[in-house]
């Protein structure tokens, strides 16, 4: 039996997919991590691709205006 990954896998869920599956759309989600406003498991990531697969906790946090 091939227990090699097969070109159906599904790919490794991204930050970004994680905030747009939660109802985010694409644009903000990705001003948001940019902005350094989303955390995984607690660390800041910039990173749209940045691996988030379950069960990492994704966090949008909000930033104080002044």
């Amino acid at each position: 039996m091939d227990t090699s990954r097969s070109s159906t896998a599904l790919a490794e869920r991204t930050v970004l997919d994680r905030l747009i599956q939660s109802g985010i759309a694409p644009d903000r989600a990705i001003e948001h991590i940019m902005g350094g406003w989303v955390l995984v498991d607690g660390e800041q990531v910039r990173d749209p691709q940045a691996s988030a697969e379950p069960p990492a906790k994704v966090e949008l946090r909000s930033i104080p205006r002044r």
